[in-house]
């Protein structure tokens, strides 16, 4: 079996588009870091150009911008160099544009769904006791609520220290037992990192702390709009282990991410 890993802003991806039989159980033989391959996710693409993503559980991915990509420069390496492909996923299409030179991808851009705010329903968690636990796990919380391929809420941090300083998982875990009781939802916590740039961290709800998440840098920047702490449609955003550029159009948006094939290889 080929397999092909490539990294996306942080994330890796092991790409196969032989025929599998049962692909949650090839997921976790090969993504499994200490007795595998080790990678984020298997991303199994058909010739029909079709996006099936699993986890180093087994279980089925949710929709993912960073996957996308990484099957994008595999199609463009393989199949003569195309500078647009559409991808589908869970019945959805997808467009990515590849920037290039000299037959070398350098970043490509991935066309995203309109966002979707819900500022009414971001009100409920700052009152009762949803309201005490989200003051008590932020000094001065702002949160925002979006949903973009799957709900997602922004707090905005005080500080890049502040940021780093965030013990993520147990805030998280508390956010999630009380202010988000029962919604699967991402949670994202971004602050200013400069002139029209943010630093960000990304926790995927049951999976933990992201590396890098397209969709909470997407976020993030058209929040920093609503906050009025960017003046420009062109965004930076650096999460944990990659960055991101984030160009928006009112409720639309473009994602930016470098991307390379790591190796090429096959599995036994």
């Amino acid at each position: 079996m080929k397999l092909t890993k490539i990294h996306t802003a942080g994330s890796d991806y092991l790409i196969c588009t032989e025929p599998c039989q049962d692909s949650s159980a090839l997921a976790m033989q090969l993504l499994n870091r200490r007795v595998g391959i080790g990678a984020d996710g298997l991303i199994m693409l058909s010739e029909e150009r079709r996006v099936e993503l699993f986890l180093p559980d087994g279980k089925e991915g949710l929709f993912s911008s960073t996957a996308l990509i990484a099957a994008a420069k595999y199609i463009y390496d393989t199949h003569g160099g195309e500078s647009r492909v559409n991808l589908s996923f869970k019945d959805a299409v997808y467009s990515v544009r590849l920037s290039t030179m000299r037959g070398r991808v350098l970043c490509a851009w991935l066309d995203m769904p309109r966002i979707i705010p819900r500022p009414m329903e971001q009100l409920k968690y700052y009152h009762g006791i949803r309201g005490e636990v989200l003051r008590a796990c932020i000094v001065h919380p702002k949160v925002s609520v979006y949903e973009l391929c799957g709900d997602h809420a922004v707090f905005f941090m005080e500080s890049c220290a502040a940021l780093r300083a965030l013990n993520i998982q147990s805030v998280c875990r508390r956010l999630e037992e009380v202010l988000f009781y029962g919604e699967n939802i991402d949670l994202h916590f971004m602050a200013v990192a400069g002139d029209n740039a943010l630093a960000l961290r990304s926790w995927r709800c049951r999976i933990g702390e992201m590396s890098a998440l397209g969709e909470g840098a997407v976020l993030s920047a058209y929040a920093a709009t609503e906050y009025e702490i960017v003046d420009s449609h062109r965004i930076m955003v650096k999460s944990l282990n990659g960055s991101f550029c984030v160009e928006l159009y009112g409720n639309e948006a473009s994602l930016c991410a470098k991307c390379e094939t790591v190796f090429v290889g096959e599995a036994v």
